[in-house]
């Protein structure tokens, strides 16, 4: 499943090393956008511990539509 998630914030390139596989995209309103594909629970798990473990804020998960 495709998941969008954001942060507060502006992850920098030694942050979004921890997030492979995942594109990463700031916004104007100081959110950091994390988009990619996770397999399962487990994994979408880890992902919200890898985030915690960094201290960042969470804003929003979201599954988004499977791309074509």
């Amino acid at each position: 499943m495709n998941y969008e998630i954001r942060v507060k914030g502006y992850l920098g390139e030694n942050a979004a090393i921890w997030f492979d596989g995942f594109a990463v995209e700031h916004t104007t309103e100081g959110e950091t956008i994390l988009r990619g594909t996770i397999i399962d629970q487990a994994a979408l798990h880890g992902v919200l511990t890898r985030i915690r473990d960094l201290g960042l804020t969470l804003t929003l998960v979201q599954q988004t539509e499977e791309e074509q």
